[in-house]
């Protein structure tokens, strides 16, 4: 009977072996195309506000030296490769390969990159040309394990199905759109104290609780937007270009009563490497006219001070700045009794956002042939099923389970 049985078993894996035997040998002339694509809004804050401040100002990108306007500003990369064991040929394509990114969304600058040799040997001269909406790639060599990474800057809305990639090439004939596994940007949040070293040595909180948000505007251009050091994209509030743009935001919410002297009751932030280049002011959420917020905060490009002794109890006081500069050595040169210390967050991007992405996409064939469509979307899943049952079968043998 275990003879019986072990030839089954035997015979069985047999037969899943030299169907997979089968399905690589046919797979290899197989022409098979991956392709991987993630955007993002160049803007690290979100929301209708966020959006708003683009679109209507103050804060604006744009492209030079013309200075034009972009009005919803993303930024994206695409990653295309032939990972089949066969070349696809110029003449294989009866259309240019079509990058789609949306009805109202247009490609305006970005930069490719190829994994081996150079982009003029991938696709000779003047190879891109621009429609509606989308961008589209002349026919091109492609070669078995060539890949071709396309990033830059698109203006407008991607559409609600994503950047889509279609054409008609020869033998390659099925295409479908790759998710990631997750969608938007880590960010990770430092936090210390700005007067004490250790966290013991923190005090107790004081009439007046303080803290300092910093973090980055928009995504670093030098890594994402190709050109960017060279000038090519500018970041501006109210027109002024403004280079490596932050926000720093300072809150402060009396969380108990008490009095404090008012013409002393201030406590005063510096810095000498960055500048402060505007600011809006809001109290318990209001946002404060500018005569209004001069009774409670003065400021200059390098100081803000800020008049506590005027913060009721119950109040919560932010006071938001644009900056150039991360604000690495702001520090408190004043400090009023009502306030024990100041705790400072710096927010952080974790990794290439557009990267990052792009490797967690779990890869799936995207463009193929029709008969391999067939053959993975069919006799697959009946080889990994006997597999499985065979597995199991095996393990009930041996263990008893």
């Amino acid at each position: 009977m275990e003879f019986v049985v072990g030839t089954a078993i035997a015979l069985v894996a047999l037969g899943v072996s030299w169907a997979a035997f089968v399905w690589q040998k046919r797979g290899g002339s197989f022409k098979r195309l991956h392709y991987t694509a993630y955007y993002e809004l160049l803007m690290l804050q979100r929301g209708e506000e966020a959006i708003d401040s683009l679109i209507s100002g103050p804060i604006s990108v744009n492209l030079e030296p013309s200075g034009r306007r972009l009005a919803l500003p993303m930024v994206f990369e695409l990653r295309l490769a032939n990972t089949g064991k066969a070349p696809i040929l110029q003449s294989d394509f009866a259309s240019p390969l079509t990058i789609r990114f949306g009805s109202h969304c247009n490609f305006v600058g970005g930069s490719m990159e190829v994994n081996r040799g150079s982009i003029a040997e991938f696709f000779g001269e003047d190879p891109f040309e621009l429609g509606d909406g989308c961008l589209r790639i002349k026919p091109f060599l492609m070669n078995a394990g060539d890949e071709v990474t396309l990033s830059g800057i698109l203006n407008g809305p991607v559409d609600d199905d994503g950047i889509e990639v279609s054409g008609r090439i020869a033998g390659v004939e099925t295409f479908s759109r790759l998710k990631p596994k997750g969608t938007g940007i880590r960010l990770t949040a430092q936090v210390r104290s700005m007067l004490f070293e250790r966290m013991e040595d923190w005090p107790g909180i004081g009439r007046i609780q303080a803290k300092a948000i910093v973090m980055r505007k928009f995504l670093p251009l030098d890594e994402i937007a190709p050109g960017a050091t060279e000038g090519h994209i500018s970041t501006r509030v109210n027109g002024t270009p403004v280079h490596d743009m932050h926000v720093a935001a300072f809150t402060l919410e009396a969380v108990s009563g008490g009095t404090t002297d008012a013409a002393q009751g201030s406590i005063t932030f510096e810095t000498t490497e960055s500048t402060l280049v505007n600011n809006e002011v809001e109290l318990d959420g209001v946002k404060l006219s500018e005569q209004r917020a001069r009774h409670l905060i003065s400021w200059s490009a390098k100081k803000v001070t800020i008049r506590t002794g005027r913060i009721r109890y119950g109040q919560n006081l932010v006071v938001r700045f644009i900056t150039e500069g991360g604000m690495e050595d702001l520090r408190v040169t004043r400090m009023p009794s009502c306030i024990t210390d100041v705790q400072i967050m710096r927010m952080k991007i974790i990794e290439d956002p557009l990267g990052r992405n792009l490797l967690e996409m779990q890869p799936r064939f995207l463009l193929f042939s029709q008969r391999a469509h067939r053959k993975f979307n069919t006799g697959m899943p009946r080889l990994k099923n006997l597999s499985r049952r065979t597995r199991e079968f095996t393990r009930k043998i041996l263990h008893g389970d």
